[in-house]
């Protein structure tokens, strides 16, 4: 991702239900912001991606209120990167490795781990899963 110099620090910010919809209406979000952001299909796909596993996650696993919301936020950093934040008002939780026998389910953070460049847990502001990624299909010599 080479983003436009008047770009970098764009910020989308969105407040989902936690129920079932939560992951196709954060995709669909996440999509638009990407759409002048130059973000190639792959990036966007990878994206698109990390961020319904997160969301699936906050929707699925968390301790919070029924009634609370998910906040999303997608925000450009530096000129090749995106940084995504996906907050519940859950108690957090401590992020094991999956375990090789589960024949089902337990791929979202793993995902997570493999495709981003980097991520992490942050329990200042009730449950926050982030995770930051360059496009895997930027070349270094483009400009």
């Amino acid at each position: 991702m080479r983003f436009k110099p008047r770009e970098e620090g764009a910020i989308l910010r969105i407040k989902l239900e936690r129920d079932p919809l939560a992951p196709s209406r954060a995709r669909a979000a996440v999509a638009e912001f990407s759409v002048e952001r130059e973000i190639s299909p792959a990036g966007l796909d990878t994206l698109a991606l990390l961020v319904s596993e997160l969301v699936s996650n906050a929707v699925m696993h968390s301790d919070a209120p029924p009634a609370s919301d998910i906040q999303l936020c997608a925000r450009i950093v530096g000129v090749d990167a995106v940084r995504v934040e996906v907050t519940d008002e859950g108690s957090g939780f401590t992020a094991v490795p999956r375990d090789a026998d589960r024949q089902e389910g337990g791929y979202g953070l793993f995902l997570v781990d493999s495709q981003s460049t980097s991520w992490g847990i942050d329990r200042r502001r009730g449950n926050c899963v982030w995770f930051e990624i360059a496009d895997p299909c930027e070349d270094p010599q483009a400009s």
